[in-house]
């Protein structure tokens, strides 16, 4: 048999082979469960607002957003026989304005959902939270690393977790001094060039000093921002809270983390079931995801200015922007903003992508920015 007879032969194989491949599909990831989950915390600050989330689980091949767990009725209780309703404010979202739990009494969660399914947490203590003592930043890999500072003098705490709201001001491209209205070319009255952008944290962070003599954390990373990243275009700021846990809440959170976030190699930590602290009345089998907690909130924010940091390129994203010289007319037709008038009577335009900052944020200034 000659060379190429062979390795036509051999193609083939591989062609009958790869075509005789179904994609296997494990009846853990395509079998229709539906579990409750459970995010809420009963924040014990006076004059606050405490809220749970109602939602349902989705399978690995599911492509659409997690089924909220609508018009479910949900109470705190404490162990004083005492009862708070909560209203449901917006789909599968649940609130509560002006509860000051105690911290002499323990509290639970009740929901019943629609289908009449009980579920209730564990009773859990409200665990004051001590006062974050900074949160700091350095430039380092090109970059800005933001960390904290936390203590406890009473050494009670020992395990921490927390979460951060991130905000900048921006400015679109190119700024658009006027508008057409009614075919008529006006200045523009509403400010679009100047907006402020946010991101909230996603991933679990966590921190202990539970192996220390004393309750304290120095220089906890937080998050790092890229030199080039358009948050510190202009100005930045970051809004951390802090949140005191208990021994059994920390580990809860901590398994949650090494399942969900360090799935990267053979070596990481194997997906498991995660156990919180809710379960269902009827069914102690059935699987419920969630925490209940109870306590306090110690929050701090910071602000960075860009004339703070030495990067002096920022990606912007309006980079591919390209601004053309129009009639009246060829703007209109083409959907393009004004940016403003050319001598001969044309006018500078482009797309509305490079002039309304609204796109990527709000021009609404946030009630807690300084300037």
């Amino acid at each position: 048999m000659n060379m190429s007879l062979k390795k036509s032969l051999g193609w083939v194989l591989v062609v009958l082979v790869s075509s005789c491949v179904d994609p296997y599909r494990p009846p853990e990831i395509t079998a229709p469960n539906s579990y409750l989950v459970v995010d809420g915390f009963l924040d014990s600050g006076p004059g606050t607002t405490t809220t749970i989330r109602l939602s349902r689980t989705q399978n690995v091949s599911d492509t659409k957003a997690p089924t909220a767990e609508t018009r479910a009725q949900v109470t705190i209780e404490s162990d004083r026989n005492e009862t708070y309703r909560l209203n449901e404010t917006t789909t599968g979202v649940y609130s509560i304005t002006g509860l000051s739990p105690q911290t002499s009494q323990k509290y639970r969660l009740r929901i019943r959902t629609a289908r009449g399914t009980d579920y209730l947490s564990d009773f859990v203590a409200v665990k004051p939270t001590p006062a974050i003592e900074a949160i700091g930043w350095r430039v380092e890999n090109d970059g800005v690393q933001l960390f904290l500072d936390t203590r406890d003098p009473q050494n009670n705490t020992r395990y921490y977790r927390w979460e951060f709201e991130e905000t900048w001001r921006f400015t679109a491209g190119y700024q658009s001094f006027y508008e057409i209205v009614n075919k008529q070319v006006l200045p523009r009255l509403v400010d679009i060039y100047r907006c402020w952008a946010s991101n909230r944290s996603t991933n679990i962070i966590l921190g202990s000093s539970a192996r220390l003599s004393q309750d304290v954390i120095n220089d906890f990373p937080l998050t790092f921002i890229p030199g080039s990243s358009a948050k510190l275009g202009i100005r930045y700021s970051i809004l951390v809270r802090q949140y005191a846990l208990t021994r059994e809440a920390y580990e809860y959170w901590d398994q949650l983390a090494k399942t969900t976030q360090s799935l990267g190699s053979l070596f990481d930590p194997q997906p498991t079931q995660v156990t919180g602290n809710v379960r269902s009345v009827s069914n102690p089998n059935e699987p419920v995801l969630g925490y209940f907690g109870a306590g306090s909130v110690a929050t701090k924010r910071i602000y960075i200015n860009r004339s703070e940091i030495p990067f002096r390129r920022t990606i912007t994203g309006y980079e591919s922007c390209v601004v053309d010289t129009l009639t009246l007319p060829e703007v209109m037709e083409q959907n393009k903003f004004i940016i403003d008038l050319n001598d001969d009577g044309r006018f500078f335009a482009t797309s509305d992508a490079c002039v309304d900052c609204r796109l990527r944020g709000t021009n609404v200034k946030p009630a807690f920015w300084e300037d």
